[in-house]
């Protein structure tokens, strides 16, 4: 039996994988799943029926911290893994997972969607392949080591994989309590990370569009989001929450880049992106008319309504089945 593995390192990894994790158990594929303790994630992979083995944590903010986390779960990962005969190592740029493959001498592949993350030099050139989305930057790809033949391009965004199975529920709308329309959505950008470089804008833009008589209302993702919505007078949405309901349901989406600026583009949302380093896909989204960049200025005279219609938006349906088949194939060889 093939033996596969799995490794999460934050939520939107979470919703990648879950789908592909249960088809190849579906297929008799045996796939040991393992989690960091960071965010959401260990909680997602158990609500979606994940069996995972919590391995390690995030190391915060300072790069000291996450070099130290990422040493000690690199350990973890490798003791764990040992003597239990892996042949594929699958991770979405899970830098611990990369090395820890590595060190137990099995293949590993990894998946990655944003161009400007520095700790691409490290996943992309020791990883066997690398998939990227078509638009990936090739200059990027050279400058971070990923050579032409273990590249693969896939066609169509990440957040297909899981978002094809999307059914709007329309009692959603009674977990959010009292509301009024237009209904705005906003999710900051993530400040533990080392592309970014803070809010930016983000809580400026929130508190102009909420004075213009918005309902705003704020996904948290960092520690302080509370005492920052609370300073600008929007409101705080109860965890955990369906995100993709949520957006779907919502009449604009503010983010900070990223994968629920991506839901939102495929759920048919208006999307807004405030984001201070927006990377390749949320520059071609934006090419394309899908995502609009909003600054302080814009929040001042944009003009918001209440959608009426509410369609979905694929680039590739069969993404799911695209990638699952270089998975069967490699394990079939």
């Amino acid at each position: 039996m093939p033996k596969v593995w799995v490794d999460l390192a934050n939520s939107p990894q979470v919703m990648f994988f879950a789908p592909l994790i249960r088809e190849m158990e579906r297929r008799g594929i045996d796939v040991l799943t393992t989690a960091r303790d960071f965010s959401e994630t260990v909680p997602l992979a158990k609500y979606l029926g994940l069996n995972v083995r919590v391995v390690g944590r995030h190391g915060g903010k300072s790069k000291l911290g996450k070099a130290k986390a990422m040493l000690s779960r690199v350990a973890s990962l490798a003791n764990l893994l040992r003597g239990r005969g892996i042949d594929l190592a699958l991770s979405h740029n899970s830098y611990d997972a990369i090395l820890a493959g590595r060190l137990l001498r099995t293949t590993v592949w990894t998946y990655m969607d944003y161009d400007l993350q520095p700790a691409n030099h490290l996943a992309f050139r020791l990883a066997h392949r690398v998939f990227v989305q078509e638009w990936f930057p090739e200059d990027a790809l050279r400058r971070y080591g990923a050579s032409g033949r273990k590249v693969v391009r896939y066609r169509g965004l990440k957040e297909e994989v899981y978002l094809r199975d999307f059914s709007p529920d329309p009692d959603f709308l009674r977990t959010l309590g009292e509301f009024h329309r237009p209904l705005i959505v906003a999710r900051p950008p993530s400040t533990s990370s080392l592309y970014t470089a803070g809010y930016g804008e983000f809580w400026e833009v929130l508190s102009l569009l909420k004075g213009r008589g918005y309902d705003v209302r704020v996904i948290r993702r960092n520690p302080e989001d509370a005492s920052m919505a609370k300073s600008v007078g929007v409101r705080v949405l109860p965890r955990p929450i369906d995100g993709p309901q949520l957006l779907y349901w919502s009449d604009a989406f503010v983010g900070g880049g990223g994968t629920m600026t991506r839901e939102a583009v495929i759920l048919g949302t208006r999307t807004f992106s405030v984001f201070p380093a927006p990377g390749f896909l949320d520059r071609k989204l934006m090419d394309l008319g899908l995502v609009e960049s909003l600054s302080k200025s814009k929040a001042r005279r944009v003009e918001i309504r209440e959608r009426r219609h509410r369609n979905l938006r694929f680039f590739n349906r069969n993404l799911r089945d695209d990638l699952l088949e270089f998975i069967l194939n490699f394990l079939n060889r």
